[in-house]
């Protein structure tokens, strides 16, 4: 039978560490955007105005082409053999299921992935529905408009507090879904392929 070690909790900084290295992969999809909209600005002449396709398609285009592709990003490596996005790899730390320290199931990290992507999609939703207002030429905006940009601003504080003040340093995304962060790599006993910790 594999032997079992305690399962560590990784400190703050490792774990801001592996967050930067997710962000510089995510950043570099960003930045391909970027590249796509300039190459295909220079092609047409004309920048493609997303508002043309009202608020609510604007945020779906965004989604789709943002959102959507980091989420299956973060999906596809939690969900992976290895149990982690790049950032994590990179910092030997791994997501397993918060009860017995196992791998999660896959619809324990979807859940995991939606509720992280949740301050992201608000603040988006906010974003969209402020830039239809001005380029309307408001300049008032509703107070469920306020509320919303308010909470966009604070959850993510809100998620930052629960992964440094928590006692194991789990984010609202990691208790909802039932899982943790932990540091170690996974090996394997022999030929049998069973995990040891």
């Amino acid at each position: 039978m594999p032997s079992r070690v305690p399962l560590l909790r990784p400190k703050s900084g490792i774990r801001l560490l592996a967050l930067l290295v997710d962000y510089a992969v995510i950043l570099g999809w960003m930045a391909t955007l970027a590249l796509v909209t300039v190459i295909l600005t220079a092609i047409t002449g004309e920048m493609f105005n997303w508002l043309e396709l009202g608020t609510a398609g604007a945020q779906l285009l965004g989604f789709l082409l943002l959102v959507l592709p980091v989420g299956v990003y973060l999906f596809l490596g939690e969900s992976s053999s290895r149990q982690a996005t790049l950032g994590k790899r990179a910092l030997g730390l791994r997501v397993v299921d918060a009860r017995n320290g196992d791998r999660p199931s896959r619809p324990r990290i979807l859940v995991r992935t939606i509720v992280k992507l949740l301050p992201w999609e608000i603040a988006h939703f906010a974003v969209w529905h402020t830039i239809a207002i001005v380029a309307e030429g408001g300049s008032e905006f509703p107070a469920w408009l306020m509320i919303v940009l308010v909470a966009a601003d604070v959850l993510p504080l809100v998620y930052v507090a629960f992964v440094l003040f928590q006692k194991d340093r789990r984010g609202p995304h990691d208790l909802i879904a039932g899982t943790r962060v932990v540091r170690g790599e996974i090996f394997t006993s022999g030929e049998t392929g069973i995990p040891v910790i």
